[in-house]
C-alpha cells in the first residue's frame, strides 16, 4: 500500500481569543501589503525620473505577473515537501523577506551604487535604469516567495470551517498594511527623519518598507508553531515540478462549471483592476501638476519623485480607508453564499427580530453585490479620462475602494463554497484509522456537522491537523473528526487556478498598456536632476495616456460583471 504522509506535532497560534489568534497569523500580510503599496506608488514614477518612457515602465510590470505565475507554484511545490524542523513555511517567509528587503535597499540607491563603479553620466544613467529594472523584478521575485507562503500558512493553520475567516483576516490586514503604507507615503518623511535613512522620499519608503516586512514575517513566525513532515506521501515523493505542472495544466483545462465561471469573472476583472493598482497615484499626481501648479512653482522642488509620490498617496489613503472599513461593514450587508446554518443560533427579543428580518430581506446575496461592484468600478472609471483637478482624481480613486473591497472577497468565499461542495458534497465518507489497533471508521459529512457541536474555539483551530500517530477515543466524537484528512490538496490546486486567472489578465493589462503609451505618449525625456519634470507629462491639449488605460480597464469590468451575472444560472 502507499505509504501515506507523517507528520510530528501539532499547528497552534498564541493568544488567548481567537480574534488575536487570526491577527497574529496574518499579521505578516501587512508588512507585505506595506511593500507592495511603496513599490506601486513611487516605483513607475521613478523609472520615469530616470528616462524610462512609459511604453517601456509598462512593460517592466510584466515582473508582476511573470513572478506569480512562476514563483507561487514553484515555492508551492518546494515548501509543500520541506522537512525543516521550524515547519513547512516559515523558513521561506524569513528568508525571503530579508532578500526582498536587500532588494528594496539597492532599489532606493540605484544611482549612488551605479555612480560608485562608473564616472561617464551617459553610461551611468543607462546603468541605474538596468540595475532599477533587475532590483524591481528581485523585488517581485523574492516578495513573491514570502506571500505564497503566507497565504499557504494560513491554509496549513486553520480548519476548514475556519478557511473563509481566515481569508477575511487576510483581507482586513491587507488593508491596514495598505492604508499604513500611503499615510506614511502621503508625510513628508524626509523633514521628520532628514537623511539619516536617505535624502529622499523614495529612499526612506524603501527603508520603512524593509524594516516594516522583517518586522510583520517576525511577528507570524514567533506566534505560529507548525507542524513538522517527516516523510511525504509516495505520490508526492515521486511527482516532480513538470508534473505538478501538469496537474494544474488538466485541472485548469476540466474545471467544474460553476468554477470556470467563477474564474472568467475574476480574469476580466483583473483587467480592469490591473492599470489601476499600478498607475493610479502617477496619474493623480499628473493630473495635479499638469492642471493645478503653475511651471514656475515646480522649479522649485528638489524632489519632484516625493512630491507625485505623496499627492498620490494622499489620494489612496482615502481609498485605503474606504477599502478597510468596506472590508469590516460590508461582509454584515451581504447575505453569506451559503445561508444555511447546522448549529443552533439564539432567536433574539421579538422587536430586534423583526427589525433583522427587515435588513435581511434587502440584503443582496454575494454574487449580487460582486456583480454591482464591478459595475461600480466601471462606473467610476469611465469618467478618468474628463478628470481635471487632483480633487477629483482623488474622488474617482476613492470611490473604488468599496469594490476592491468586495473584489478581494468575494471570489474566494465562492471558490471556498464551491470547493467545500466538491470535498464534503454527495454523501462522501472518509475513512480513516482511529486508532492504534488499526480499527477503521466510516464518517460521513452528515456526522461531521453533527460531531462539530461540541468543540471547543481551541479544538477548531486544531482540526484536521491530530499527529497521526497519537492516540484517540474512539467514543468521542470530537476526536474522530480531528482525524480526518484535510483538503488542502483540492483546495490548493483550485486555488491555484484562480492566482492563473488573476496573472494572466495582467499580461494582457501590461500589453494594452504599452500599445496605449506607445501611441500617445512615445516618448520621455530623461531627468538631469531631481527638479526635472520633464518624465511627465504637462500639455494640458493632449489625452492622458494612464486615464485611456484606466477607461478601458473600465470597459473590462463591464464585460466582467455580465460574466458575474451568468455565474447565478451556471449549475
Amino acid at each position: 500500500m502507499p505509504q501515506s504522509a507523517r507528520w510530528a506535532g501539532t499547528p497552534s497560534i498564541k493568544g488567548r481569543s481567537e480574534s488575536t489568534r487570526m491577527a497574529l497569523l496574518t499579521f505578516s500580510l501587512v508588512g507585505l501589503q506595506f511593500t507592495w503599496g511603496t513599490e506601486m506608488t513611487y516605483c513607475t514614477p521613478y523609472l520615469l525620473q530616470l528616462g524610462l518612457t512609459k511604453s517601456k515602465t509598462s512593460l517592466v510590470w510584466i515582473a508582476g505577473p511573470l513572478s506569480g505565475l512562476i514563483i507561487q507554484p514553484l515555492i508551492g511545490v518546494i515548501a509543500d515537501r520541506s522537512r525543516s524542523k521550524w515547519g513547512r513555511r516559515r523558513p521561506f517567509m524569513v528568508f525571503g523577506s530579508f532578500v526582498v528587503a536587500l532588494c528594496l535597499v539597492v532599489l532606493g540607491w540605484t544611482a549612488e551604487i551605479v555612480a560608485f563603479f562608473v564616472s561617464d553620466p551617459e553610461k551611468a544613467r543607462n546603468y541605474t535604469i538596468a540595475l532599477a529594472v533587475l532590483s524591481i523584478y528581485a523585488v517581485d521575485f523574492s516578495i513573491n516567495v514570502v506571500q505564497a507562503c503566507c497565504r499557504s500558512l494560513i491554509v496549513d493553520t486553520l480548519s476548514i470551517p475556519q478557511q473563509q475567516a481566515g481569508s477575511a483576516w487576510a483581507g482586513r490586514m491587507c488593508a491596514i498594511g495598505q492604508l499604513i503604507g500611503y499615510v506614511i507615503g502621503s508625510i513628508d518623511t524626509v523633514s521628520i527623519f532628514g537623511s539619516i535613512i536617505g535624502d529622499t522620499q523614495f529612499k526612506q519608503m524603501t527603508v520603512i518598507a524593509a524594516l516594516s516586512l522583517i518586522g510583520a514575517v517576525a511577528v507570524t513566525s514567533y506566534a505560529v508553531k507548525e507542524r513538522v513532515l517527516l516523510s511525504a506521501r509516495d505520490s508526492d515523493g515521486k511527482a516532480g515540478a513538470i508534473q505538478v505542472v501538469v496537474q494544474l495544466f488538466k485541472t485548469t483545462m476540466e474545471l467544474p462549471p460553476r468554477i470556470q465561471a467563477i474564474c472568467w469573472a475574476q480574469f476580466w476583472a483583473w483587467i480592469g483592476w490591473f492599470p489601476f493598482l499600478f498607475y493610479s497615484t502617477t496619474w493623480v499626481g499628473e493630473t495635479y501638476f499638469r492642471y493645478e501648479v503653475a511651471p514656475e512653482q515646480m522649479t522649485k522642488s528638489t524632489d519632484m519623485l516625493g512630491e507625485v509620490g505623496r499627492v498620490g498617496s494622499l489620494s489612496l489613503v482615502v481609498f485605503s480607508s474606504i477599502t478597510f472599513l468596506s472590508s469590516v461593514l460590508l461582509p454584515f450587508c451581504v447575505q453569506p453564499p451559503d445561508t444555511k446554518r447546522d448549529r443552533f443560533t439564539p432567536r433574539p427579543p421579538p422587536g430586534i427580530a423583526r427589525f433583522l428580518k427587515s435588513i435581511t430581506t434587502v440584503r443582496p446575496d454575494l454574487q449580487t453585490a460582486w456583480l454591482i461592484s464591478q459595475v461600480m468600478f466601471a462606473a467610476t472609471m469611465i469618467f478618468a479620462p474628463l478628470a481635471h483637478s487632483r480633487a477629483f482624481a482623488t474622488f474617482l480613486v476613492a470611490v473604488c475602494g468599496i469594490p476592491w473591497a468586495i473584489s478581494g472577497w468575494a471570489p474566494f468565499a465562492f471558490m471556498g463554497v464551491e470547493i467545500n461542495k466538491l470535498t464534503m458534497g454527495g454523501g462522501i465518507a472518509a475513512t480513516m484509522p482511529t486508532s492504534r489497533s488499526g480499527a477503521v471508521t466510516m464518517i460521513t459529512s452528515a456526522s461531521l456537522r453533527a460531531s462539530s457541536a461540541g468543540e471547543s474555539e481551541l479544538d477548531v483551530l486544531r482540526l484536521n491537523h491530530r499527529d497521526a500517530d497519537s492516540d484517540t477515543d474512539e467514543e468521542d466524537p470530537a476526536s474522530l473528526s480531528s482525524n480526518i484528512p484535510s483538503t488542502g490538496e483540492l483546495a490548493g490546486i483550485y486555488l491555484g487556478v484562480l492566482n492563473v486567472y488573476t496573472t494572466l489578465p495582467q499580461f494582457v493589462g501590461t500589453f494594452i498598456s504599452w500599445i496605449v503609451f506607445s501611441i500617445l505618449e512615445p516618448s520621455a525625456q530623461p531627468s538631469t536632476d531631481e527638479s526635472d519634470t520633464g518624465w511627465m507629462n504637462l500639455d494640458k491639449d493632449k489625452p492622458n495616456a494612464i486615464a485611456v488605460c484606466l477607461f478601458i480597464g473600465a470597459l473590462s469590468a463591464l464585460i466582467a460583471a455580465e460574466a458575474t451575472r451568468r455565474l447565478r444560472y451556471v449549475l
